[in-house]
């Protein structure tokens, strides 16, 4: 992907977010998918970010359906975003992770949330730069092992995408939805099945209304 999370060079972090879920969480021993580039949107410059406390969006306890368990809800720094962020206005995140307790389900599944404010319109090209990005940059890579496809998903807010990928060295799978809105990026992973990926779409329409 392009720079919004660090698997394959997508929109915001190198704080493991879709690196983790594709790397860590598949566990396999291959490397990482290289650096391929989405094509370049145009920054949108502005001297203001919207007035939006992220901690306000982050998905709580009481609206993750099912056995889930918080792992780990923090504010998101400086030193885990890419140079891609901060020179597209990127102010400030938070992130939360839920661990799925249901004996009947892969063991590790989760649901994480990651979520950041931008100044001017520059939320909505990690959007597409998420997406893309990972999508170019899992077919540039030419590894047969991985695959990647976009998910047909409603608009949400100002724009939204979606996508699967999978693995096979360890069978792992993992879906994610990507979401702009009045200047706020939010993606909502999960590595479980297409129930759980239902979820995370109620979960992400949750988190947008909140954007107010």
């Amino acid at each position: 992907m392009t720079h919004e999370t660090a698997i394959i060079s997508c929109t915001d972090t190198a704080h493991g977010g879709l690196i983790v879920l594709a790397v860590g969480i598949a566990g396999c021993t291959t490397q990482a998918p290289s650096s391929g580039q989405a094509p370049e949107k145009t920054l949108v410059s502005a001297t203001t970010s919207p007035t939006i406390d992220p901690a306000d969006l982050v998905l709580q306890p009481s609206e993750i359906p099912g056995n889930y368990t918080l792992m780990e809800k923090r504010e998101r720094s400086v030193s885990e975003l890419s140079q891609w962020a901060l020179d597209h206005g990127w102010t400030n995140g938070y992130y939360v992770l839920y661990q799925k307790n249901d004996k009947n389900s892969p063991s590790g599944t989760f649901i994480r949330q990651n979520i950041s404010v931008y100044s001017g319109g520059n939320a909505t090209l990690a959007v597409s730069d998420t997406i893309d990005g990972m999508v170019s940059s899992i077919n540039e890579e030419k590894n047969t092992t991985r695959s990647v496809e976009k998910l047909s998903i409603a608009t949400i807010g100002d724009a939204s995408g979606s996508l699967k990928y999978s693995d096979k060295c360890d069978n792992s799978t993992m879906y994610v939805i990507a979401i702009a809105k009045d200047g706020v990026f939010l993606d909502v992973e999960t590595n479980g099945t297409e129930a759980d990926y239902v979820i995370a779409q109620q979960l992400a329409n949750i988190t947008t209304a909140k954007i107010r």
